[in-house]
């Protein structure tokens, strides 16, 4: 008999136990309603409990009020016996998202792995629009959770069925199973890991983002699916108690299932749990699974004063004794916490640093543009190497060549010594993205995207930075940005009704904010050159904002002359123009327009003229490499400076976890500022940071940094 089947044959056992447990309880028949009479154990959560019955959370608190608060042991619950089908209601099988500025339907349907289809169901209108602020129901994807085990149904054969299909193991590179929870007012970790029969280093491995012992309201956190199959050894197999025994009176030690190794036992009239310690698990790491103080295992223990794998461990049961319920509860629970979160995420100095840099360099072809921008990309990058170790760091630099190739992205990362890098500078390539970030989460190493905008791996990979901030997010940040400065000035969009791709996100973010906050806004249509009959009718206000409602390059010249006009013409009117990142390189060409017009450019990257750095930077290039730098937006040779600048400093100074803690970290950067921020809780990073590049009046360029 193989593995699969003992294992099998095991756990059919318990289920079918599990379902003449659950028809043995006594009854009672209130208003009508037949109801089964339980009395919750010690440790139970809903969760468990919810699956013994085929039950929802939410109608386990519907028949019985008083649970709303949680669980306590020996309280009873009443569990009707026959289950209406509504019962599993949208509620039940969905959790609560609190949209945040610049998400949209479809970053949100990949954050949680469901379809746009899905949410839109629970959710009419957000196909239309949805709002920072507002709340979606999101169907949970978990299928043990949206449609709980028929385990416990009355009929022994489909009971049996279910069982097979419930253990049957899963590979170890399997995507894990999460249950997605919404964070209610007061809720702590404890008690969401009770929940669900978890711990809280589980929820905190699976939750990178979350402060422990601040947990926000309404924020979404994923839990580790105690119930899911997981891979079991031989030597697990035969460590496991049989579990097909139990005693007519219903009365056996307590098995749980979900931790092979524990079971309920009795020392000196004190109940605990025996537990049958791993290999390299010491007291320590064990009083941190049980949520207990070292001192407490010790003295449970007092025979013990090294554990082995094998060895059973007392582990104490009394709440009164329980660190986290003690007088000083609050104070002992959240110093554990942060104890916990640091152990797991730890901050420090790293006495060198290995960094691999996979860029498509493409030496086996003849040198295109893309191919040189990534090589000065790269010589920018060495620069700040050199810069660092020049301060006393130690940097290991390795370079490979991607060639625009999925395959030999694949070969480098077969390499042994690449699982020895604390970062890796990824390519533009999306798939290679792909590859790299599951290898950097494999193996707990920074993955840098520089380039691309619209990969998805930073919804979920929490090893992932991405150093350009989304089209969504730059256009909702910058929107908010705008109403700031003019909510007391008159927008007037201009509209080219000739140009039939003037869609513009960012113009429909901002007109409807502008609607929201009843800032004045109108429209003024113009046909291919914007003349002064188009702006007759704006004589009568005294501060204006001009917002061309197209983003392309050529409406500069379109619009310019007649705006410098009107401005000529109505100097009492404040005058101010609006545009687009696409408009950097063409300051220089339109530089005094601007300045009369005291214009606003929103840019993620910015170089000031007169930054000495730039100077320093372009003399120190030219030095090493015998040529000047591409005239390109971004200037790729400083944005491998600043990247490297900031990753590479932050790394030696607080460890690979940096972005984890609130570290004052300033570098300095040239074009680029960082500011990351998650996503979601275990999500990787995107960096916020974006300008307003002002060319003011009085002929200056203000660097406005958000």
């Amino acid at each position: 008999m193989n593995i699969r089947t003992i294992i099998t044959s095991i756990m059919c056992g318990i289920v079918l136990m599990a379902a003449a447990q659950v028809s043995d309880l006594p009854r009672k028949t209130m208003n009508g309603k037949e109801y089964y009479v339980y009395k919750v154990s010690k440790g139970e959560g809903f969760y468990s409990i919810s699956k013994k019955f085929d039950i929802s959370e939410e109608d386990i608190i519907k028949y019985n009020p008083a649970a709303k608060n949680g669980l306590k042991r020996d309280q009873v619950l009443f569990i009707p016996v026959d289950k209406d089908d509504s019962s599993q209601s949208a509620a039940s099988s969905s959790f609560e998202h609190t949209i945040k500025r610049g998400e949209t339907l479809y970053a949100i349907s990949k954050m949680y792995n469901v379809s746009i289809d899905d949410i839109c169901k629970l959710n009419p209108g957000a196909r239309k629009r949805i709002n920072a602020g507002d709340k979606l129901l999101i169907p949970q994807k978990n299928k043990n959770l949206s449609k709980p085990s028929q385990a416990t149904t009355k009929t022994p054969a489909k009971t049996t069925q279910k069982a097979k299909t419930t253990v049957q193991s899963t590979p170890k590179n399997e995507t894990p199973t999460y249950i997605y929870h919404t964070i209610a007012s007061g809720e702590t970790l404890y008690a969401i890991a009770k929940r669900y029969d978890t711990d809280v280093e589980s929820i905190i491995r699976a939750n990178p983002g979350i402060k422990p012992t601040k947990l926000a309201k309404g924020a979404v956190i994923r839990v580790p699916d105690s119930n899911a199959g997981v891979a079991v050894t031989a030597q697990e197999v035969k460590d496991t108690p049989d579990r097909s025994v139990v005693s007519k009176d219903n009365k056996s030690d307590k098995v749980d299932i979900k931790e092979n190794t524990v079971k309920q036992t009795t020392v000196n009239n004190s109940k605990y749990q025996t537990y049958c310690a791993k290999k390299k698990e010491t007291f320590y790491s064990i009083a941190q699974k049980f949520d207990i103080s070292v001192e407490e295992l010790r003295a449970a223990n007092p025979d013990v004063r090294k554990v082995k794998e094998g060895m059973n461990i007392n582990i104490p049961n009394n709440e009164a004794k329980n660190p986290i319920a003690s007088n000083n509860g609050q104070t002992a629970s959240n110093e554990h916490l942060e104890n916990l979160y640091s152990r797991i995420y730890s901050k420090k100095n790293a006495n060198y640093i290995n960094v691999a840099v996979m860029l498509p360099f493409m030496l086996n072809q003849e040198e295109t543009v893309k191919s040189s921008l990534y090589t000065e990309y790269y010589q920018g990058f060495l620069l700040a190497v050199d810069s660092l170790k020049r301060q006393g760091y130690s940097i290991n630099v390795y370079a490979y060549d991607t060639q625009n190739s999925t395959d030999m992205v694949r070969d480098i990362l077969s390499r042994q010594q690449l699982k020895k890098m604390d970062l890796i500078i990824a390519p533009d390539q999306d798939e290679a993205i792909d590859l790299i970030a599951d290898f950097g989460e494999q193996h707990d190493i920074n993955i840098v995207n520089s380039f691309s905008l619209k990969n998805e791996k930073v919804n979920t990979n929490a090893r992932v930075f991405q150093t350009n901030i989304p089209a969504s997010y730059l256009y909702a940040e910058a929107v908010a940005q705008f109403v700031k400065m003019f909510r007391n000035r008159t927008i007037v969009f201009l509209d080219n009704t000739s140009d039939t791709e003037s869609d513009n996100e960012f113009i429909e973010i901002l007109q409807s904010e502008l609607a929201q906050h009843n800032i004045q806004h109108l429209t003024c249509n113009y046909t291919d050159i914007l003349s002064d009959e188009n702006l007759a009718s704006l004589t009568t206000y005294s501060s204006i904002v001009f917002v061309p409602m197209s983003n392309k390059k050529e409406v500069i010249n379109e619009i310019l002359p007649a705006l410098n006009k009107y401005e000529a013409e109505h100097m009492a009117t404040d005058v101010s123009l609006f545009g687009y990142p696409g408009w950097v390189p063409q300051i220089n060409k339109h530089l005094d327009k601007f300045y009369k017009l005291n214009t606003y450019i929103l840019s993620r990257f910015y170089i000031e003229p007169d930054d000495s750095r730039m100077y320093d930077f372009s003399l120190k290039y030219t030095y090493w490499y015998n040529e000047e730098m591409r005239n390109a937006s971004p200037r790729y040779a400083i944005l491998g400076f600043d990247t490297g600048l900031y990753f590479l400093q932050a790394i030696a100074q607080y460890g690979k976890n940096f972005a984890n803690y609130d570290v004052a970290h300033d570098t300095q950067s040239i074009q680029t500022d960082f500011s990351f921020e998650r996503i979601n809780n275990w999500s990787g990073f995107i960096n916020k940071s974006f300008y307003f590049v002002h060319l003011t009046r009085d002929m200056k360029i203000e660097k406005l940094s958000f």
